[in-house]
């Protein structure tokens, strides 16, 4: 729910121009909450509410404000969704204020009094920044985190806005200001000469990025502090991130994050109440592989070399300093062989990383965590090029590894059954029964292995869903249950006991509460005597947009019967919800869950696939809890109504 920001300054500036020559009184109502509903926020990536169901919209109700002068929006149940007001009274509105959930979560603000925008806020769960606006664009933060700045980078490469990029640039005064020795900040000057051939090379290198690509997370150790009295010329204390990794990909958390290259960064700096990166960071290949060690000339070396202290950790070892560059610098030059069609290219790509993978596990002798992270790597690229089938050599060479023992054993173990299983699913002629049987065979013998690895629980998860699917749901629960106790704090450990709570949900009533996509509250124990069907889903789930016709006359033909729909959206952006919504209008009420697959309803519930359609009777109870088709909800419908229809005939025995 965008515009561009032309359009907004342009109805801001009617707006504006108009509010001396309009009394802060009741007016017509209905053109104002028309106007209202066409105000949309200058800065992309804005969550808010609007409302989009036609009922929904007209629910809303619009107000005129008299201190301070302004308008007002509220949903159909009173929460607020706008807020323009004039807060000094000087007849021009001067604050545009968006909300979620009644929630304030962003603002932009005229502070001049000259029809222009000069300061745009996030807040609440909107975020923590506050940035300075010049003709609508950001021109630089007054506060930013270290997360929020790494999403605005992202930001800033996907739509090759390098103004904006520059906001979360270090500049070499402000390093001056901050005690940086003076070499450093010329080397930071110097490579920001060139920025636009840099950040030219550094998207050349972002496989598998496109215009859809949104951030997702920053990764990182915690935050090093350098005291001020550590070295002569600091003019505070000096804190710094090192070796952050910032993950980007599709809004679907179902496409294949494998294919999409992250980003290393060796500094952020906190500059204020701002951070900002001190180099622009490095591409890597997909893949889950990111060196985790500082690479050369960091401000915190730096500092040391000029004070004659000497690093204690080993990410300022040369000779690691310099293995980790042979590794960037062979994913810079060989990174777009991975978007080949030719296997044995990819392949020769996967096996040509294990060299300099290898140089920076020999050069960090001293460091076992960094020799871990690489040798898992190794491992990496050894699996990824013997699933193409053309490297039969990497099956050897991952038993090699595991049969060396160690902690890098049962990640080679784990790793080389997917491969062996995506492998054999490759092979023309397949027998999908086959090779399933035989995939679980190997997670078993895994498990009696490396039963307290940290690739146990995965296995678990793996083996306790494929009985699920095959409709083996007491063994499904066996693994659920170990799986629940053994790993209570896992991301998988929690799938698990929201999965034994969906398959024990029959005849038992379902807690579901959330906030429809039109900001009214849903409910599903005041569902007033009515049938409902619970149905998580997704936009990019293509069952689920295959069977949406006929589960919509489905819907339709009941209805009328006492028959109603919930659905909860598990996309990882509302907004492509939104635009799903736009071309397919929804007939029920929707529920939408931020964090995807990984929201907290879906692991309340154990979701592993969709769709997954939940069947409540009129009493509140769960009748069904495993339909997968709208063909399936037609024939429950017909016995649940039927033995209503009966119950309610005058005579019935029931």
């Amino acid at each position: 729910m965008r515009t561009s920001r032309t359009s907004f300054i342009l109805a801001a500036a009617c707006l504006c121009a108009s509010v001396p020559a309009v009394a802060w009184g009741q007016g017509n109502t209905e053109a104002l909450k028309k106007s209202l509903l066409g105000y949309r926020p200058t800065q992309k990536g804005v969550d808010y509410e609007v409302p989009t169901d036609p009922a929904a919209i007209a629910a809303c109700k619009a107000e005129t404000l008299s201190s301070p002068p302004g308008y007002l929006l509220r949903d159909g149940q009173g929460k607020t969704l706008l807020r323009f007001v004039d807060s000094d009274s000087d007849g021009k509105l001067d604050q545009w204020s968006y909300y979620l959930d009644g929630f304030e979560v962003y603002r932009e603000i005229d502070r001049n009094a000259d029809n222009s925008l000069d300061e745009c806020r996030w807040m609440n769960m909107g975020g923590t920044r506050v940035a300075a606006v010049v003709k609508s664009k950001i021109a630089a933060w007054k506060r930013i985190s270290a997360e929020e700045a790494s999403k605005v980078l992202v930001q800033a490469l996907v739509s090759r806005d390098l103004d904006l990029l520059e906001t979360v640039m270090a500049s070499p005064k402000e390093l001056t200001a901050l005690g940086v020795p003076k070499g450093e900040v010329d080397r930071v000057a110097k490579a920001a000469e060139d920025r636009v051939g840099a950040v030219k090379t550094l998207v050349a290198g972002l496989a598998g990025w496109d215009d859809k690509t949104v951030w997702l997370r920053l990764d990182g150790s915690m935050p090093h502090t350098i005291p001020a009295d550590a070295a002569a010329g600091l003019a505070g204390d000096l804190t710094l991130y090192e070796n952050a990794v910032i993950f980007a990909g599709s809004p679907n958390p179902q496409a294949a994050s494998d294919r999409v290259a992250f980003l290393q960064c060796p500094e952020l700096i906190k500059v204020g109440e701002t951070w900002k990166f001190v180099e622009l960071p490095r591409p890597l290949s997909p893949g889950g592989q990111s060196p985790i060690v500082a690479m050369e000339g960091g401000i915190r070396a730096s500092i040391y070399r000029s004070s004659g202290i000497a690093s204690d950790t080993a990410s300022q070892d040369p000779a690691v300093v310099a293995a980790l560059k042979g590794v960037a610098d062979y994913d810079q030059a060989n990174g777009e062989k991975l978007t080949s069609d030719d296997k044995s290219v990819v392949a020769q790509f996967h096996v040509g990383r294990i060299s300099p993978l290898r140089a920076v596990v020999k050069a960090a002798e001293k460091n076992e965590e960094v020799r871990l992270a690489h040798n898992k790597f190794i491992v990496d690229s050894l699996a990824a090029a013997y699933q193409t089938g053309v490297y039969p050599k990497g099956r050897e060479l991952l038993d090699t590894i595991e049969g060396e023992g160690g902690a890098i054993a049962s990640y080679a173990a784990f790793r080389r059954i997917s491969a062996d299983y995506n492998l054999a699913n490759d092979q023309a002629g397949a027998n999908p029964v086959a090779v399933q049987k035989k995939w679980m065979n190997d997670l078993e013998a895994f498990l009696k292995s490396y039963g307290k690895s940290d690739e146990a629980a995965d296995a678990l998860l793996q083996i306790a869903s494929a009985n699920e699917f095959n409709a083996e749901e007491d063994t499904a629960k066996t693994y659920y249950t170990r799986l629940a106790e053994s790993f209570p704090q896992s991301d998988a450990g929690r799938k698990a006991a929201g999965a034994l709570r969906r398959l024990d949900l029959v005849g038992k009533p379902i807690a579901l509460q959330g906030v429809g996509i039109d900001g009214r509250p849903i409910d599903l124990s005041k569902s007033n005597g009515k049938i409902v069907l619970v149905t998580f889903w997704a936009t990019w789930a293509m069952p689920v947009k295959r069977d949406l016709p006929e589960l919509t006359k489905v819907y339709e033909k009941f209805r009328s019967k006492g028959f109603e729909i919930v659905g909860v959206c598990l996309d990882n952006e509302k907004a492509d919800l939104d635009a799903f919504l736009e071309s397919n209008k929804s007939l029920w009420p929707q529920i939408f869950e931020k964090g995807g697959m990984e929201s907290w309803l879906a692991n309340e519930f154990g979701i592993i696939s969709l769709p997954t359609m939940i069947l409540v009777d009129a009493q509140g109870k769960v009748v069904n809890r495993h339909l997968r088709t709208a063909s399936d909800l037609e024939i429950q419908l017909e016995k649940l109504t039927s033995a209503r229809t009966a119950a309610s005939t005058p005579g019935s025995t029931r």
